[in-house]
Formats: C-alpha cells, sequence, structure tokens
C-alpha cells in the first residue's frame, strides 16, 4: 500500500509539467463473483458434540466434521467513482463498491427419527457473505483510436465484511419437532488489501464515456473474488 501511495504522490507532483486531461465522475453495475471455502470463512456447519438433540451431521466430506466445503456465490455488484487523468495516460482514482451479497446452499443429510415419532426433515445450510469498501487506484491508459481507450489499473481497498451461516429444515412428517438446528453462525472482518484490473473506455463526442472492466480482489479470507461490470462516465473538460 505505501509503494502504491508513494507512486501516486510522485506523479502529483509531476503534474505541473505535463497537461491535464481533468476530472471524472462514474457509476457502475455489474456482476461479482466469490469463491473460497466454508472453513476459511468459519462457517462450517457442525453443531458442538456437548449440544443434546442438535442436528449434528457426522457423515464423510463434502459434509460433516473434519470436512470443508466450497463456497462460491454471486450478485449484482454497484460501484461509484470519481478520477483525474493528469494527461492522457496516467491518472488516479478513488471510489466506493457494495459487492451485494454472496450466498450458496449445501445439502445436509436428512434427519430422522424412530418411534414412537417417525418423520424426517430435509436440511440445508445457507452461507452468505455482504461486502463494501472503498478503493484507490492508479490508472495507466493507452489510446489506440480517437475514440477508444484500453487501461489497467492497480490499487487498494479497504473492506468491511459480514458472514452468516444458517440451517434451514423442512418437517415432512407429523410429530414432535425433531431437535435443535445447528446453531447460527455470524461474525465480521475487516482489511486492506490489493487489487488490480484492466477494461476498455469508450469516449463519444459528448462528455459522456461508457467503459468496461474486470477487476481482481485479492482478499485474505476468500480464494477469488472478482468483478466485471459496465460503468458510465461524466468528464470535466
Amino acid at each position: 500500500m505505501s509503494r502504491i501511495l508513494a507512486t501516486i504522490i510522485a506523479v502529483m507532483l509531476c503534474t505541473p509539467t505535463i497537461a491535464a486531461a481533468g476530472a471524472y465522475l462514474g457509476i457502475g453495475i455489474g456482476g461479482t463473483r466469490t469463491e473460497s471455502s466454508l472453513e476459511d470463512l468459519a462457517l462450517v456447519p457442525v453443531c458442538p458434540s456437548t449440544t443434546s438433540g442438535c442436528y449434528q451431521d457426522t457423515q464423510p466430506p463434502p459434509v460433516g466434521a473434519g470436512s470443508n466445503p466450497d463456497f462460491s456465490g454471486s450478485d449484482v455488484s454497484f460501484d461509484f467513482v470519481a478520477g483525474w487523468m493528469f494527461n492522457q495516460n496516467i491518472g488516479v482514482e478513488v471510489g466506493y463498491i457494495d459487492f451485494g451479497k454472496a450466498t450458496d446452499d449445501l445439502r445436509l443429510p436428512d434427519s430422522c427419527l424412530g418411534p414412537p415419532y417417525f418423520g424426517c426433515s430435509s436440511r440445508q445450510w445457507t452461507s452468505d457473505i455482504k461486502r463494501d469498501g472503498f478503493q484507490l487506484f492508479l490508472i495507466g491508459s493507452l489510446p489506440i483510436s480517437e475514440s477508444v481507450d484500453l487501461f489497467g489499473k492497480a490499487g487498494v481497498i479497504r473492506w468491511d465484511a459480514d458472514y452468516d451461516g444458517y440451517e434451514r429444515s423442512e418437517l415432512y412428517a407429523s410429530g414432535s419437532p425433531l431437535g435443535a438446528q445447528n446453531p447460527r453462525m455470524s461474525s465480521s472482518d475487516d482489511g486492506t488489501d490489493m487489487a488490480a484490473g484492466f477494461g476498455i473506455n469508450l469516449r463519444t463526442d459528448s462528455p459522456f464515456s461508457v467503459r468496461a472492466d474486470f477487476t481482481y480482489y485479492d482478499f485474505d479470507d476468500t480464494d477469488s473474488v472478482y468483478v466485471l461490470q459496465f460503468m458510465a462516465l461524466y468528464n470535466f473538460q
């Protein structure tokens, strides 16, 4: 992070000698994809062995004690940015991004009772991740025509995330309740991590332009988080 900030400051100190290309504002919408494991997210559905009547899952992996099921989920993302291009090739950008809520469902073994109650309950473990953050990027742009620019970006994001795991069960026989569910798991975390991306910007004769970009986020609590989005920009020139 310190190296990136030092680079940005150095560029800003050099701006009196180059022609400024101007500021811009943007709003974007896209899709975000999160891939990890329930163990990394501390959401493995295993109830304490001391809990009487809990729906303890003792089946072998991919579910059960000692297992580590995968997590993958997608949602809609929203992004708001403000940037400044020092010239046609280099600039900085700050923004806020809402990654939405990534959700994944894991089927658990049915829970059944014998006499005097006969019945089974289908079970499903649902895991949610909600994340947002403020980000800072150094932008490098390469014009390839009068209306098309290719660009890359590298920077940092300061993020906050909420994790939630809970069991949903459906009793499909009459009789006594089948016991307590796996307890709900909820936690939160935050951090500062690296991010990088690339994309294409389409300029028009008006102050408006449109860009599409792909960004990868190197969060320390997940295996892979990336966003593909489209953004409308207004350029102050």
